[in-house]
């Protein structure tokens, strides 16, 4: 099943930030072909510098989520306006970071079987 996970949450809200990496890695270990889909705050998910400092309540290190995501080559994408606003290059992305648009979100978003939003 193809699956679009969408992160909108970060260093602003970390429980849901890794509320959404988690269904996104659950899902992968499920079997399912995943695309995260970071925006707002989420896109900080993606800067090296910054996903391994996010630690939700009572929650798994954001860490070793985006690290397994990496592992299985799982691509992030990152919307371009929210990066660039936030400082979020490809200088400082994690490897399976591109640069995306909302064109992009919704047309992956209307062809996958399930969108997850969190």
């Amino acid at each position: 099943m193809k699956v679009i996970v969408c992160v909108s949450s970060g260093t602003d809200d970390p429980t849901r930030a890794t509320l959404g990496m988690l269904a996104a890695k659950t899902a992968v270990g499920q079997g399912h072909e995943v695309v995260v889909w970071v925006q707002g705050e989420g896109v900080n998910i993606a800067n090296k510098n910054v996903y391994d400092k996010i630690q939700g309540i009572n929650m798994p290190p954001m860490k070793a989520i985006v690290e397994s995501l990496l592992a299985d080559k799982i691509p992030l994408w990152v919307c371009e306006a929210c990066a660039k606003g936030r400082h979020v290059t490809p200088e400082n992305w994690v490897e399976t970071a591109t640069y995306k648009n909302m064109g992009d979100y919704v047309t992956a978003a209307l062809a996958a079987d399930k969108s997850l939003s969190l």
